[in-house]
């Protein structure tokens, strides 16, 4: 069956598809958006936390104060803007024994201090255009500064919310990038996490698609992809088939390995995606009794290595966020691990209950945000992701602008989609 109609196709209904359908809205284009979930959001997942209680988001969240797409889009969406609370305590963790405002003993603290100094000048020159540490990995990286065994610690634990990826394969440039947000420490990164979306981030992506009048199709996996002149065949599942003037493919990089293109990308572009990038984070919400919410606790070497007391909620129950990565060292369906995980940090506390998404597994997603391999960093580089012929790309993981946030999906799908307006003018 064949859907005629469409000026263009737009495949997945994450923050760059609606942001693309929103800039074609403009020109009064008749656009059809594809998206395989029965969802829309993409890497954005707000529901309730264990299917009930209050809303959060189990995908991205944060937003920096110069984020200024995303804050234009909440706006005009009557999305309204959470600041993140502040931190009034920092407990440390450096693998033996935990502190609060200290990252360790005070036989340690001299070492530590100059492997954090050069961190904090490494990211200063990483920022003025410095590109040396993109090709070497953070391990590597680590080693090369002759970390302390405490700075070690505590760079890793905010890795897992900046490279979130095998420190040994994936640049240290990822973390460097996070580092230069505040100040160029690690801990100088929470400047930068300023804000979340009330409603949730979700929310704004389903108020962005209805604002921008496209037709909404969810359930809708795109195998193949077929171009020619003057126009593009989409076909899905099931063997539906849309036909339009051009299409936008605003998918993850690790997704893309699911779509056949016709005729077959680039080899660049094919490497990339059979590389892939290496985000594997995970992401887990913890419900806790006795937790002081403002609590940053980061560092431990292994399993959750980042907590933050995000907010309270009721019954006297706080919300904390955790982080780790995909790496053997922590089971989140396991709640011993959960439970041995908030007791490292929050030894006072009582679990209640915990929550998170397996983005690893999520046919869609394949991975979290975008984690550039040192070997092959180029996969995420925009310029890799020109058009072919009549088909756009447009995703956080290869924008020219803010790679990895949501910032870069809406800047990503508008640039796509002010594309496909150069082309159908001609």
């Amino acid at each position: 069956m064949e859907m005629l109609g469409h000026d263009v196709v737009i495949v997945g209904a994450g923050f760059a598809g609606a942001a693309a359908a929103v800039e074609l809205a403009r020109s009064k284009y008749r656009t059809v958006i594809l998206e395989a979930r029965d969802r829309v959001g993409g890497r954005a997942f707000t529901r309730g936390f264990a299917d009930g209680g209050d809303m959060l988001e189990f995908g991205g969240s944060w937003i920096t104060p110069w984020h200024e797409r995303i804050r234009r889009h909440a706006a005009q969406n009557q999305i309204e803007l959470r600041p993140t609370h502040a931190v009034t305590e920092h407990r440390m963790h450096d693998g033996l024994a935990l502190r609060s405002g200290k990252p360790c003993a005070p036989p340690a603290e001299a070492a530590y201090g100059r492997s954090m100094e050069r961190i904090r000048a490494d990211a200063a020159a990483y920022q003025s255009g410095d590109a040396r540490t993109v090709g070497i990995s953070f391990n590597t990286y680590l080693d090369g500064i002759h970390a302390s065994p405490e700075a070690r610690v505590q760079a890793q634990a905010w890795w897992t919310i900046s490279g979130n990826g095998d420190p040994d394969r994936i640049s240290a440039a990822e973390f460097l990038a996070s580092c230069a947000y505040g100040g160029g420490l690690p801990d100088g990164m929470m400047t930068a996490l300023r804000h979340t979306l009330v409603q949730g981030a979700s929310v704004l992506v389903e108020r962005m698609v209805a604002r921008s009048g496209a037709e909404l199709r969810l359930g809708t996996a795109v195998d193949r992809i077929e171009q020619a002149v003057g126009g593009v065949r989409v076909i899905a599942g099931q063997g539906e088939q849309f036909s339009a003037r051009s299409a936008i493919v605003c998918v993850p990089l690790n997704a893309l390995q699911s779509i056949e293109f016709v005729p077959p990308l680039r080899p660049r572009q094919r490497f990339a995606i059979q590389t892939g990038h290496g985000g594997i984070a995970i992401k887990l919400w913890i419900a806790a009794k006795n937790a002081s919410v403002g609590t940053l606790a980061t560092g431990g070497g292994s399993g959750v290595q980042w907590m933050f007391a995000e907010r309270a909620a009721k019954d006297g129950v706080t919300l904390i966020m955790a982080f780790a990565l995909v790496d053997g060292s922590f089971e989140p369906r396991s709640r011993h691990d959960v439970a041995e995980a908030l007791h490292r940090f929050f030894p006072e506390a009582q679990l209640v209950a915990w929550d998170w998404h397996d983005w690893i597994d999520d046919p869609w997603a394949r991975g979290t945000w975008v984690a550039a391999p040192a070997d092959a960093p180029w996969i995420a580089d925009s310029g890799e992701w020109q058009p072919e012929g009549r088909i756009f790309f447009a995703s956080s993981d290869f924008s020219h602008d803010s790679p990895g946030w949501f910032e870069a999906a809406i800047a990503s799908g508008e640039a796509a989609a002010q594309g496909v307006a150069s082309i159908m003018n001609r």
